[in-house]
């Protein structure tokens, strides 16, 4: 007999051992990381049991957009022995006509392959890039931006159009949850962390940014050519697919869930 629900306090460490064990992950590491993100939320937490055993479970984030609100789903997984079952599908068929009911009826997903997601109702709507960003030295890092000067900088630009996230509180204490360091740019900002960049709001298109030689890109094509990233060979990571949303979200890969 199947069940699909919500899991319940008593079900997060077993939840976090299927997860871990099916994505080859360190438990104890993962533990802090998952009970303590400002997302966790049991009631997004959701499994499909086959009598009384947790065989497959997904998680769901809540999004926002100018259009309306919307999900993601991170974790998708189904233990081994019930891999190629139909168990996944089911749990997310269940879990889709429940958020469309409680009015979150788009969906987003991070994939490393379409095929599973595309015989769900899925289609790909951007793909997610990694490559090195064309930049040059600069003689002194200019200083960090104050974090509400960010903020008020983001929210003026996610209003600006409805496919751009929305961050209430809560998704603004996940990004600080993150530790973001950002500097001015190009009458905007960007977030360095360590060589990477996975955020950056610019109004102008410049050959090259100031920013140490081998700093990397990871982030959606889209958003990559929409604040001008100077790209160089860009590789595709993952594919981010969409069921019943009215276009491709603009979002920085800082949110993906």
């Amino acid at each position: 007999m199947s069940e699909i629900r919500p899991i319940c306090e008593a079900e997060a460490e077993p939840f976090l051992a299927l997860l871990c064990g099916v994505f080859d992950l360190d438990v104890s590491r993962a533990r802090g990381v998952f009970f303590n993100e400002p997302f966790f939320d049991l009631k997004r937490k959701w499994a499909l049991f086959e009598e009384g055993r947790m065989v497959s479970i997904l998680t769901t984030v809540p999004l926002s957009f100018g259009w309306g609100a919307a999900i993601g789903i991170a974790g998708v997984a189904t233990a081994k022995e019930h891999q190629r079952k139909g168990k996944a599908t089911q749990l997310l068929e269940a879990v889709l006509a429940q958020a469309e009911r409680s009015q979150e009826a788009a969906a987003f997903l991070f994939a490393r392959e379409t095929g599973f997601y595309e015989r769900c109702g899925f289609r790909a709507l951007d793909i997610v890039v990694r490559a090195r960003i064309r930049s040059h030295p600069e003689p002194r890092p200019p200083d960090p931006m104050e974090i509400d000067e960010v903020v008020r900088r983001y929210d003026f630009w996610s209003g600006e159009n409805p496919d751009r996230l929305r961050r209430d509180p809560r998704r603004w204490n996940y990004w600080k949850w993150n530790l973001k360091l950002c500097s001015p740019l190009h009458g905007g900002y960007l977030c360095l962390e360590g060589g990477m960049v996975r955020e950056a709001l610019t109004h102008e298109l410049h050959h090259s940014w100031p920013l140490p030689e081998g700093t990397q890109w990871l982030g959606l094509q889209g958003m990559a050519a929409l604040m001008g990233v100077p790209l160089l060979d860009p590789v595709t990571e993952l594919f981010l697919m969409g069921r019943g949303a009215p276009a491709a979200p603009q979002m920085f890969l800082t949110d993906q869930f």
